[in-house]
Parts: C-alpha cells; structure tokens; sequence
C-alpha cells in the first residue's frame, strides 16, 4: 500500500537548561531524513517535523517544521499528523527537561548549580492516543545492550507502546547515531516480531514503510 500523506519526525530535542547549554543526544536525524526521502519516492506529501537538524540531510521536496523541544514536538506532531494516513515517530525526543531555565551559568558563580529535571511528554504515546480512524502509527526505540537484549526490550516496549510497527535499533558503541548505516528490528503491537533489515538508512526506510503498508491494509 502507498500512503497518499505522511509525517514523519527527526533528529534529537534538545532542553535548554540555561540561556546557552541544554540537554540533548547524539540523533543527527539522517534515519528520519531516510524515511521521508523514502516516502516522498512513492509519491506520498511528505512533512518533515525537525528536531535541530542539518539542512544538508533533509530531502528536497518535504514539507519542513521545525520542533527544537519536546514540547515543541508534542504540538507540531499533532498538528501534521491531523490529516496524515502514516505517521513515523523516528526523532529522539529527550526523556527529562530541566524544571527550571536560568540565566547564563558560568564557573565563577559562588555556587554550583543543582539540575532538577521533570519527565517530558511522551510524543509516541500522545499520537496512538489521538490518532484518527484508519491512521498507521509508526515509532522507534533506540535501546543498548546486546541483540539478544534489544530484541526482548524492543518486544517489551512494542507491547507497552501499542504503535502499529515499532522499529528498534541498537545504539551506543557506534552503532546506531551518527551512521549511515542501521540495523532495524521490526514489532507489530503484540510484540511479534516482523522482520528485520540492515543497509543504508534509506535502505532499512524502504523496508519499514513495505511493512507498515502491509500492517494497514490487514487492518
């Protein structure tokens, strides 16, 4: 199945914690570039929800919003995704935020700043939740560990996600960040597995809206 309209997020959310530093990941945002790229050559209107990604990676006819913070991501995502038929959650949103956002923090300050931090929403979540009659929900999870690890996280996180696919990655020890290249595991939401791919970005992308295309037309 061809999706006539998709979103899909990228890159990593960063959370100010003063005027100039905040906290973030290692996401560049290529696998979620990847994705859409992919969309757009099945001749889907493809929208691009950014998180602090470099324009150098983002393809050529996409639909650019930008969404530096979690929040951010949060409301743009729920405004694409309004009339969108595949929706891939692929960016790294940050799972806590500092409480508080002070000025400029600098070593000659008498005291050493103590850093609160409050859980963000849950982006993923938020989209299953408010989803439209007939939309495929897409997600991903960036876990560590071994394979055998991954794949019992990634099955543990489908079922407690609920997304149509969820498509797990091993990251750390250079895999996953920062790569041209990426190993996808795919889950249904029963935690069944579907497959797995390893290839360039584009290429695993190829993959993932192959399955997701066959998930919605089992709906």
């Amino acid at each position: 199945m061809s999706f006539r309209s998709v979103v899909v997020s990228a890159g990593g959310t960063r959370e100010p914690w003063d005027e100039v530093r905040f906290l973030g990941n290692r996401s560049t945002g290529r696998q979620g570039c990847e994705v859409a790229r992919a969309a757009l050559e099945t001749g889907a209107d493809v929208t691009l929800v950014a998180a602090n990604v470099e324009a150098a990676l983002i393809p050529h006819g996409v639909k650019v919003v930008e969404a530096p913070t979690a929040e951010d991501m949060l409301r743009q995502m729920h405004a694409a995704a309004a009339g969108a038929d595949l929706v891939v959650m692929c960016a790294a949103v940050a799972d806590f935020r500092p409480i508080r956002v002070s000025g400029k923090i600098t070593r000659h300050d008498a005291t050493i700043p103590t850093l609160e931090l409050e859980r963000t929403p849950d982006v993923l979540m938020n989209l299953i939740e408010h989803r439209r009659e007939n939309q495929t929900i897409v997600g991903f999870g960036a876990l560590t560990g071994s394979e055998a690890q991954v794949r019992e996280q990634g099955r543990k996180k489908a079922l407690a996600k609920g997304a149509d696919l969820l498509c797990v990655n091993r990251v750390g020890d250079g895999h996953g960040f920062a790569t041209e290249t990426n190993t996808l595991i795919f889950f249904d939401s029963q935690g069944t597995e579907r497959g797995q791919a390893s290839g360039t970005k584009l290429e695993v992308a190829e993959v993932m809206l192959r399955l997701a295309g066959e998930i919605s037309q089992s709906h």
